[in-house]
């Protein structure tokens, strides 16, 4: 089993609202099985993997793809804003 660091900016509400209560209760500390993924992660918390999926940011470095996650990682989920007007 792996244990990894997970922050929400912008608040957790903004990313999940169907969390499990047991997941909830250990945050923001997480544990998955070894091998386990970046979207093992998201599916774990309830967040969207495909296209509404939020910038993923591993030990401060920026993940597009579902990179493998290590013991003690630190993961960010990042709501990402677009719009605006001209």
């Amino acid at each position: 089993m792996i244990s990894v660091e997970v922050r929400f900016f912008g608040g957790q509400q903004l990313f999940t609202r169907r969390i499990s209560l047991e997941v909830e209760r250990t945050l923001p500390r997480v544990t998955l099985p070894d091998g386990a993924r970046v979207d093992d992660l998201l599916n774990l918390l309830n967040v969207p993997t495909g296209e509404n999926r939020p910038l993923v940011s591993v030990n401060r470095f920026y993940q597009r793809d579902n990179v493998p996650l290590a013991d003690g990682d630190r993961v960010q989920l990042l709501k990402t804003v677009v719009g605006g007007s001209q």
